[in-house]
């Protein structure tokens, strides 16, 4: 009985990750928006965002939303993430992991949320011990801002009140759904711990 109901906690906090995934996406990419951080930066405006965007719709949710989630989750979680836990403690490994993550995005707007995303991927498959978690959390992000770039909404969220409601609505929810990750979450884990600086 106990295993079917592990098994059903399991299911319900995956299916959450979905949500997680839609509300940090849209909090990362209206902060970045409001804050114009994009005018720092003019080449991703002009050359990388368009480059992107390039796809159609359905070949964009395709490679963003379900090929380079899984990829990219196998590379940087399941083996960069894990294998970094056998040198340092988790938190350490993911800040670790986020930063390459930032870096392997090859320019700055997407490094700063991509790190911050590399954070959260880190922690939600260090609680669940599971690459699926990841790459739901993933997939969705990448689904919801690709699709959204074909969405008429842009004249929305040009408009400072209804970005700022947003944005704490969509923080708000993320915060609640991670308080549930760690509440809910197994009291040990099976990943190897390891002080910050091991003593050889």
């Amino acid at each position: 009985m106990s295993g079917s109901d592990d098994r059903t906690k399991f299911e319900k906090k995956l299916i959450l990750c979905l949500p997680l995934g839609v509300s940090l996406a849209m909090c990362l990419n209206l902060l970045v928006s409001i804050l114009h951080v994009d005018r720092l930066f003019p080449a991703y405006s002009t050359e990388i965002r368009p480059w992107l965007f390039r796809l159609s719709l359905w070949m964009g949710i395709l490679l963003y939303g379900i090929v380079t989630p899984v990829i990219e989750e196998i590379i940087f979680r399941f083996l960069f993430f894990r294998r970094l836990c056998v040198y340092v403690i988790a938190q350490a490994a993911g800040i670790g992991s986020a930063v390459i993550f930032g870096l392997y995005h090859g320019n700055a707007v997407q490094f700063i949320y991509a790190f911050i995303f590399g954070l959260v991927l880190a922690y939600v498959y260090w609680r669940f011990e599971n690459l699926l978690s990841a790459v739901f959390l993933h997939s969705a992000a990448n689904i919801y801002v690709y699709v959204l770039y074909f969405l008429p909404v842009g004249s929305l969220f040009n408009k400072m009140p209804f970005c700022i409601s947003l944005i704490l609505v969509s923080g708000l929810v993320s915060c609640l759904i991670l308080m549930y990750f760690y509440k809910t979450a197994p009291e040990k884990s099976t990943l190897p711990e390891k002080p910050f600086f091991p003593v050889r």
